[in-house]
């Protein structure tokens, strides 16, 4: 996923805040138990709200993760 993460935050720029977490160190583990993550790799999207609005588990194509983001900018 870091490839279609990396595109992302490149073609969104400062419109979108990402995170990345490691599930196994810092608060990791943490938020994988408050988001009900099983495994790794899981791409969230949240509106302005704090609302998911998508959740990718596994590899996806950039293409699905895009328009996830582009359907919230959209809002």
């Amino acid at each position: 996923m870091a490839p279609i993460v990396d595109g992302a935050e490149e073609n969104f720029g400062p419109r979108v805040v990402f995170k990345r977490v490691n599930a196994n160190q810092g608060d990791g583990p943490q938020i994988m138990q408050a988001y009900r993550i099983p495994g790794h790799p899981v791409t969230l999207v949240f509106d302005r709200d704090g609302n998911e609005t998508a959740r990718f588990i596994g590899p996806q194509p950039a293409e699905a993760v895009a328009g996830a983001l582009n359907a919230v900018l959209a809002e």
